[in-house]
């Protein structure tokens, strides 16, 4: 939807922008597509098409989406091609036919990482000089610590499922993620360092307590002074993880 949302507004200004994101969008809906069938099959039903009607638009400065844009096509790229590597070395484990595309989607996922890295090169400040030095920092932390928390926390059993070890596969899509990274950003994080590591795991202890004290019976202000304590820990390693000396990279590059 974001991508077709562009294309429409940039159609008159710049058409070869705009061809190039309704490519990006078709192949988006292609994969929505193939994912509302299969939720189907669960007898569930996702509607995207009235967002745009029923939700207020926010504004982003380019490069902020371009940032994440980024990170989200490329870590999505190591999420689908791990699982599929794992899943054609066994076959066995594959328990439903939608992972039969994910050799393909994650290639559409490359070339879209691709094109917003472009994108980011078009302006120098994007990718020079102290500010992307931080934008950089705190996008992939924040993409970074969103898939250690969300897989490790609330999706461990679907990789169970899938006979995939949750943790090393999540590490390993970091690193490479990261590694990536270092063709489109002035710096990126160092995996290498043990207390990244220890820091999210630590955060893990924090996630699954906010998570129980909101699943109590409590009134929400009970929840909220039980959250508190849990949500402060949790900023304070992000504010950590942040100010971890990150690897710098040599200009050329990245050019």
């Amino acid at each position: 939807m974001l991508y077709k949302e562009i294309a429409v507004r940039v159609k008159a200004k710049n058409p070869l922008m705009a061809e190039i994101f309704s490519l990006m969008s078709r192949d988006e809906a292609r994969h929505a597509g193939f994912l509302n069938k299969a939720m189907q099959d669960f007898d569930m039903v996702l509607d995207l098409s009235g967002l745009s009607q029923t939700k207020k638009y926010t504004y982003f400065e380019p490069k902020f989406i371009f940032y994440a844009t980024y990170l989200s096509e490329k870590i999505g790229y190591w999420r689908y091609i791990k699982i599929h590597q794992h899943l054609a070395a066994h076959p066995e484990d594959r328990v439903y036919p939608i992972f039969k595309f994910f050799e393909s989607w994650c290639q559409d996922e490359s070339r879209h990482g691709d094109f917003c890295n472009l994108l980011l090169k078009t302006d120098r400040r994007n990718i020079e000089g102290w500010q992307a030095k931080l934008w950089s920092r705190f996008f992939l932390l924040s993409v970074f610590a969103t898939m250690y928390l969300n897989d490790l926390v609330n999706r461990k059993s679907f990789y169970e499922v899938l006979g995939m070890d949750t943790r090393q596969y999540v590490e390993a899509v970091l690193r490479d993620t990261n590694r990536d990274a270092a063709k489109a950003f002035p710096v990126i994080l160092d995996l290498e360092n043990p207390e990244f590591w220890a820091r999210l795991q630590d955060c893990e202890t924090s996630m699954a307590a906010i998570a129980q004290a909101q699943a109590g019976e409590q009134p929400k202000w009970q929840k909220a002074i039980a959250k508190l304590p849990h949500q402060l820990k949790l900023a304070g390693h992000f504010l950590k993880l942040f100010l971890l000396k990150p690897i710098a990279i040599d200009p050329a590059s990245v050019r």
